[in-house]
């Protein structure tokens, strides 16, 4: 059995196309300033016509699956709540267009926006058991919101897609093994009955995510003193990472947490503690809006390249949520010069190049986008918006969708 797993490489896709939601608060009558500073959500992703769950999977993955890399993989799977088949996995698609192994063991995970974590812990235990016999697993994290026009849940829609490399040879983060914790329940908070329909009730789904943190929380602790260690909640943790349906959930949640873990923090100092502990993890999601089955990765990703003080061996918690529901409370610990080994990859800089659509082009979008839903033919409109492909995609080395036969999807590199 591996005493080390944890994820070697990491890359996060938030799109080629953002939308500035002060922009579509104004458009849509309400106060740019209070929406924005009560979601905690400056921009949101967009998806052009010829991108799709599968794309921006494989743009998360491609920069780092080389060659060598490939030759590795044994285990691939893709946590999504977007699949574009019931049946066939999208792991399949992908599998493919990242060119990997025959000899590869693939499939798909689905809970919601625990689809990531369940394909994680998939991957963690895999590596653990040492049945990988050397090998590494390949995790993908990949979701995009569906149409919500001229809804109040219009403002927390996006997107985003994480691909990690799980090994015991970690150099982002190393798992503590065996220190996880878990709470489910039956519920119907937020759901998708159709390819089309999104359902669901943000009252149920808030106290259901609250409930899902307090009860696997406790159980973490339960399993961590069971291990003979003891929690000062105020000092086991350098930074907190929840799931983030919308950046501004993390503050609540935080909140809760303090409370359940009898903290004892006065309420004057939960802000300031927010703000160190857990405001740096959002950095992303305000940039790319629901980060569903991805939040977690965007939230490690988002703190190794913003905090000076985080150092290798500091204990980062997580926080793990999927409607329906279950939560999962974990714990890493952040490895040697992981944050110099993210810069490289310009994630940041990428998000803040994005071309930025005004109001008319996200809705002629949209309307685009959900035309194609369950249609068995058809072709992706490459003209609009205007310009995007030829400035975001052509000779750029971008997976894209290319056409729609009888519901078989065929993609190629740009």
């Amino acid at each position: 059995m591996s005493q080390r797993v944890g994820i070697e490489r990491i890359n996060l896709y938030g799109g080629s196309m953002s939308l500035d939601l002060r922009t579509l608060a104004e458009a849509r009558d309400k106060d740019p300033d209070k929406n924005v500073s009560e979601l905690l959500i400056n921009r949101r992703t967009l998806l052009p016509p010829w991108e799709d769950i599968i794309t921006i999977a494989a743009n998360a993955a491609k920069p780092i699956i080389d060659e060598e890399i490939a030759e590795k993989i044994g285990l691939f799977i893709v946590g999504t709540e977007g699949s574009t088949d019931f049946g066939k996995p999208i792991s399949t698609n992908l599998h493919e267009a990242l060119q990997l192994p025959s000899n590869v063991r693939n499939f798909e995970t689905k809970h919601a926006c625990f689809s990531g974590m369940a394909a994680m812990d998939s991957a963690i235990d895999w590596v653990a058991s040492g049945h990988n016999q050397g090998r590494k697993a390949l995790v993908i994290a990949a979701d995009f919101s569906r149409v919500h026009m001229n809804t109040k849940q219009e403002f927390v829609m996006g997107g985003v897609a994480t691909a990690m490399v799980i090994s015991d040879q970690p150099e982002i983060i190393e798992f503590e093994l065996g220190k996880r914790g878990n709470w489910t329940t039956n519920i119907y908070d937020t759901y998708r009955p159709t390819a089309r329909e999104e359902m669901g009730n943000n009252e149920t789904s808030l106290f259901t995510y609250i409930d899902a943190l307090e009860g696997s929380y406790n159980d973490y602790v339960k399993i961590v003193e069971g291990m003979g260690e003891q929690i000062d909640f105020n000092t086991y943790f350098k930074k907190l990472v929840f799931h983030t349906p919308f950046a501004g959930m993390a503050f609540q949640a935080f909140r809760s947490l303090n409370s359940i873990a009898n903290s004892g923090k006065k309420k004057s100092e939960l802000r300031t503690d927010f703000e160190t502990k857990v405001l740096p993890a959002l950095r992303i999601s305000r940039q790319v809006g629901s980060c569903y089955a991805s939040s977690n990765y965007a939230g490690i990703v988002s703190l190794l390249l913003s905090c000076d003080d985080l150092q290798a061996g500091d204990r980062v918690g997580f926080y793990a949520y999927g409607s329906g529901a279950i939560g999962e409370f974990y714990s890493a610990t952040v490895c040697p010069d992981a944050g110099e080994k993210l810069q490289k990859l310009q994630i940041i800089e990428k998000l803040e190049a994005r071309y930025q659509a005004n109001v008319s082009e996200y809705e002629e979008n949209e309307a685009i986008r959900d035309s194609y839903v369950e249609n068995p033919d058809f072709e992706p409109d490459f003209s609009k918006p205007a310009g995007v492909y030829d400035k975001c995609y052509k000779d750029a080395g971008l997976y894209v969708l290319k056409s729609v036969r009888e519901y078989r999807r065929k993609y190629g590199w740009s």
